[in-house]
Formats: C-alpha cells, sequence, structure tokens
C-alpha cells in the first residue's frame, strides 16, 4: 500500500510539473504562430533593438521559472520523505531528485523557454499560499490533533503539498487565460495573503480551536480575492502602485508586532492574546492607506521597488540612530527605525508621485510624418543681419524662419 502511495504522489508531483509547462508552451507557441501570420514589416534598428529587449525579458523570466519550479519541488520532496517514512541518506535523496525534476523538466517541455509575467507570478503565488490552505484543510479535517498524531500529520502534509501543486496549476492557467494587467495580478496576490493572514490574527485573539483557524484561512482567502476584484474597479493600480502598497503594509505590519511585543514584556501582565489584533489592523491600515496615497500615482515597477529601497534604507537608518542613543526603552528602539523608514518612503512617493504628474503634462511622442522645429535663435541671427543691409561675406542673405516644418513620405 505504501508503495503504492508513493507511486501515486511521485507522478502527481511529475503531472504538475509537466501541465504548467506545456499550458506554457501552448500559449507561447499561439502568440509566435499569430505573430507569423501578421504582415511582416521591413527590419529596422529600432524593431531590432525592441526584439534583442524583449528576448532578454524572456530568457530573464524564464530562468526565474526555473528556480521557483526548483526551489518549490525541493519542498515537495521534503513532504514526500515525511509522508514516505524516509530515512538514512534517501532522507536527503528525494528533496534532492524533486528539485532536479523541477528544473529539467521545464527545459523538456517548454521548448519555446518562454513564460509570461503573469503566469510566473501566479504560478509562484499559487504553490506558495497552497501550503497554507491545505495545512487549513487538514485543520478542517483533524481538528487540534493535525500534527500530533504520526497519521494525521502525513495527511495534513499531504494535503498542503498537493494543494500547492493543484494552486500553482491554477495559477498558471490563469496567468494564461485571463487578460489581467500585471498591476491587478500583483492586487490579487497581495490580497491573497493579506485577507488569510488578518484572518489568523483574528482567530488568534479569540479562540483555540484549530478548526476555526483552518476556516478562517480559506474564508479569508476566497474573500481577499473578491475584495480585491472589488478594488480594481475602484481604480487600476499598476505593479509599481503595488509594490509601494506592499512596502506600506509590511512597515505597519512589523510596527503592529512591536506594539504587541511591546505589551507583552512588561512584568506582571499576563499574556494579552487580543493584542493579535494589532499587527491585523497594521497590515489593514497600511494597505488601505496605500491604496489612497497611490491613486492614479502610476507608477512604474522600477519606482516600486525605489520606494522599498527607501524604505528599507530608512528603517536601517533608523535602526542605527537607535543603537546610538542605547535606549532602555523598548518602544524608542522600534519607533526610531519606523519613523525613519516612513520618512524615507514618504519623500520616495511623493517625489515620484510629482514627477508623473508633471509627465502626463508634456507633449508624448506621436507616430507623425510631420516634424517642426522652434528655433528662437534666429531672432538675433535676423538683427545682425538687418543691421549689416542683409550682406555677408560679401553674398545676399535673407533673414532666417522662426519655425520650420518638414513632412516626410
Amino acid at each position: 500500500m505504501k508503495k503504492v502511495i508513493r507511486i501515486l504522489f511521485v507522478s502527481v508531483l511529475f503531472f504538475s510539473i509537466v501541465v504548467q509547462n506545456t499550458m506554457a508552451q501552448r500559449d507561447n507557441a499561439g502568440q509566435s504562430l499569430n505573430q507569423d501570420n501578421k504582415t511582416v514589416a521591413p527590419p529596422s534598428s529600432q524593431s531590432t533593438n525592441a526584439k534583442s529587449t524583449n528576448a532578454q525579458s524572456d530568457d530573464i523570466l524564464f530562468r526565474k521559472h526555473l528556480i521557483n519550479s526548483g526551489w518549490n519541488c525541493l519542498f515537495y520532496g521534503v513532504a514526500g520523505d515525511i509522508i514516505f517514512e524516509i530515512d538514512g541518506a534517501a532522507n536527503a535523496g528525494l528533496p534532492l531528485i524533486t528539485a532536479g525534476a523541477g528544473v529539467v523538466i521545464p527545459l523538456l517541455t517548454n521548448s519555446s523557454k518562454s513564460i509570461t509575467s503573469n503566469q510566473l507570478l501566479l504560478t509562484g503565488h499559487g504553490q506558495s499560499i497552497g501550503w497554507a490552505h491545505g495545512a487549513a484543510l487538514g485543520l478542517i479535517i483533524n481538528g487540534n490533533d493535525a500534527f500530533d498524531t504520526e497519521g494525521k500529520t502525513k495527511l495534513t502534509i499531504g494535503l498542503a503539498a498537493l494543494t500547492s501543486m493543484g494552486l500553482g496549476i491554477l495559477g498558471n492557467h490563469l496567468g494564461k487565460t485571463m487578460d489581467w494587467s500585471e498591476g491587478q495580478v500583483a492586487l490579487y496576490r497581495h490580497y491573497g495573503w493579506v485577507m488569510p493572514f488578518t484572518g489568523f490574527s483574528i482567530c488568534a485573539a479569540f479562540s483555540d480551536d484549530a478548526r476555526v483557524f483552518g476556516v478562517a484561512d480559506l474564508v479569508g482567502g476566497a474573500g481577499g480575492y473578491l475584495l480585491a476584484n472589488q478594488v480594481n474597479k475602484w481604480n487600476e493600480f499598476t505593479r509599481g502602485d503595488m509594490r509601494a502598497t506592499q512596502a506600506l503594509t509590511a512597515m505597519n505590519g512589523a510596527l503592529g508586532y512591536c506594539i504587541f511585543a511591546d505589551t507583552q514584556i512588561e512584568e506582571e501582565v499576563d499574556f494579552n492574546r487580543k493584542g493579535w489584533l494589532i499587527p491585523a489592523a497594521g497590515v489593514l491600515a497600511g494597505t488601505a492607506a496605500g491604496h489612497l496615497w497611490l491613486k492614479d500615482a502610476n507608477l512604474t515597477p522600477q519606482q516600486g521597488m525605489t520606494t522599498i529601497y527607501a524604505a528599507a534604507g530608512g528603517a536601517i537608518v533608523g535602526a542605527g540612530i537607535a543603537l546610538i542613543v542605547n535606549s532602555d526603552d523598548f518602544t524608542t528602539n522600534y519607533i526610531i527605525p519606523y519613523g525613519a523608514g516612513m520618512a524615507a518612503y514618504s519623500f520616495a512617493v511623493i517625489s515620484l508621485k510629482n514627477k508623473n504628474a508633471g509627465s502626463a503634462y508634456l507633449p508624448g511622442k506621436k507616430d507623425s510624418k510631420w516634424d517642426f522645429a522652434f528655433m528662437p535663435q534666429n531672432l538675433y541671427l535676423n538683427d545682425k543681419i538687418e543691421k549689416r543691409g542683409y550682406m555677408i561675406n560679401g553674398r545676399h542673405i535673407g533673414l532666417q524662419p522662426l519655425f520650420a516644418a518638414s513632412l516626410s513620405f
């Protein structure tokens, strides 16, 4: 019986990898076929550069896909060790085999060596959040004994691994079939983690029942995606906007944890479990503030990373200042880094928003055959020409135009 279970587990693992990469290959093959059926324009330096840039981008995305696939398959192998009770050297062998398969199979099944950004992001999100949702399902089935007995532990871990594989396949499918922008995908991924975390924190504040935790995780996950859809209808955030929102969410969530810890370290004070509501409130407040602040900001992905770097750099500077101050007050030791990080983050966001707002009023590049030029320097030249009687070096010179226009055929 154990041998049959092992064969089924490994079969499901390999099947999930093959399906994900076959779907990616079909999608990219279809895109290539559509491009081939179109009229081919004469090559130019700009189109050649664009193709080269796209090729480099596809290569980077596929490399990330290989890394993510190998990394997740490594954990599937660890889950297999626990389920099959593998001991000795073989205990390390199975994760290595599955990790290697996670890298080799995409190379063999995806001949185009390409994957879209949405497929990569949603596949990774499905695989990672699937562990949490699968474990939550195990908690609902087994209750507080989910990890107490050997059999229930195997069931919980097996459900987590299988759910991770299944949601990875689902994410790959959605990334291929749904016409979502990168900002919309980032929005769904954000709420896919924030709402289950919020549900977990609320349950930790009021309940010890493992089944309640499991239900909160699954309901929070489903509700998070529905809420993200409503937020997207309110405003279409870019991927850069969401990166900046995630930075603000992380800072406020960390502040919430610090305040929670601060309330527990005092002597003669019993553990206050309702303090778990503080990190949840910080995460939700950071997300809401980010949406309101970054509405219509239209940050690029690079600008979004700039806000993250600014927040991290400011927090590190603040941590250094806190060390110099060397206060015995725990509150001071986290308020200074938080304040410095928020100051740097705010400066970056305000600067980038102003930059983008200013760029919106600049004339954009238009595909026109007309070329106009304004030459104010000719005012000075015309004055000199007129004073010299329209003669320069013995030659008759007319007045120079202030405006020029040309039409390309």
